[in-house]
């Protein structure tokens, strides 16, 4: 595959054919998607190496001497510095900028709004023909000015609030956020945040699916989600957000996350879960989390230790989008233990079959396993 069309696909410049012809590329092999998980490590690895916030202000022409020469010593310490913050530039100088307002004093304008009105009441009585047309113009003019500012703040808040959109169809996503945080989206979802969306305003929305983050840290600027009626506020952490129908459930992986639903705030710690209801308004309980199989469409791996053979089919078939069902209840209770790393579903039951003596059968769309 095509270096350039890779990268380009991981700062989200590919157009749509170009998406369908890498997803299709990932999805043939997995070698193929091992191959592109190394190139986009190393790429942003590059790209987040200094800074990132010297960086864009770099762009900008904001930083001082001091700065400006440190960014100029990395960006000639390797090529691929140089490559990758070309890249972000270009990235950079795509997002829509503000419109241009006009520079309008507003308070001053409205004062001589107010004074030209109240003037023009107490004269109403014996308005002098060419006074009133005078009057008349100065109103009309502090009023036309009004109205261009508020337009022009009103235009310039809708551009700075148009949403941004990652999604994922039929195969699992990896992107990086603005500020460096890794998210990772199950197969059909939908994550959206602002166009201007930076350090200093860490707000997404999980609008369906579910997604694993990795947020980086940054004690000055929470990162919050929003899905339901839900808020997820965290610091730097990883942690799945999984919106399901008319609810929201959390699980923490590493580090503290905040929950806010209705008037109540509950804090989740590594290994604890809950599963919130949008018409949740009393404190819901926090569990322990059963397993480490929630994130299976991450890495695409299984560790089965000792896990009953029940379970062990309920994340197989919530993993590969197959109906995978036990023939005889008896062997639902079976202990397995394996371990399983970027296989298909076919090897994984292939080996199932061979250590527990099962056979396997396909029906239609159903997978069974009988002794």
């Amino acid at each position: 595959m095509n270096k350039e069309l890779l990268e380009r696909y991981i700062v989200g410049e590919t157009n749509e054919v170009e998406n369908n012809l890498v997803q299709r590329w990932l999805e043939e092999d997995p070698d193929n998607r091992a191959e592109y998980l190394k190139v986009k490590n190393v790429f942003l690895s590059y790209l987040y190496a200094m800074n990132k916030e010297l960086l864009e202000r770099h762009m900008v022409g904001e930083t001082n001497e001091a700065e400006r020469m440190i960014v100029e010593e990395w960006l000639e310490k390797d090529a691929n510095n140089r490559e990758a913050y070309l890249q972000m530039k270009k990235l950079w100088d795509s997002l829509p900028k503000p419109l241009e307002v006009p520079e309008v004093d507003v308070d001053k304008a409205w004062m001589d709004f107010k004074i030209v009105r109240d003037r023009r009441a107490l004269e109403s009585t014996e308005p002098p023909k060419r006074k009133t047309k005078v009057i008349q113009w100065n109103w009309w003019a502090a009023a036309s000015i009004l109205l261009v500012c508020m337009v022009g703040f009103y235009v310039f808040d809708r551009s700075q609030r148009k949403e941004m959109h990652l999604v994922s169809q039929e195969a699992v996503r990896q992107d990086a956020l603005p500020d460096g945080s890794i998210v990772t989206l199950n197969k059909n979802t939908e994550l959206a945040y602002s166009s201007t969306w930076s350090n200093k305003n860490r707000n997404v929305e999980l609008k369906k699916g579910e997604v694993f983050f990795r947020v980086q840290k940054d004690k000055k600027h929470p990162f919050v989600i929003a899905t339901g009626n839900t808020h997820i506020t965290v610091l730097g952490t990883s942690f799945n957000v999984r919106r399901i129908p008319n609810a929201t459930e959390v699980i923490v992986a590493t580090g503290l996350v905040k929950v806010a639903y209705a008037d109540k705030e509950i804090f989740l710690r590594p290994d604890q879960m809950l599963t919130i209801r949008d018409t949740d308004t009393m404190k819901v309980a926090k569990k322990p989390v059963q397993d480490k199989f929630y994130k299976y469409y991450v890495d695409r791996e299984f560790n089965f230790e000792n896990t009953p053979l029940k379970r062990v089919i309920e994340v197989l078939s919530q993993a590969y989008d197959y109906k995978v069902m036990i023939g005889d209840p008896t062997l639902e209770k079976i202990p397995y233990t394996a371990e399983f790393k970027q296989n298909s579903l076919a090897e994984i039951l292939k080996v199932m079959a061979k250590s527990l003596d099962l056979k396997v059968e396909v029906r239609d769309k159903e997978i069974h396993l009988t002794r």
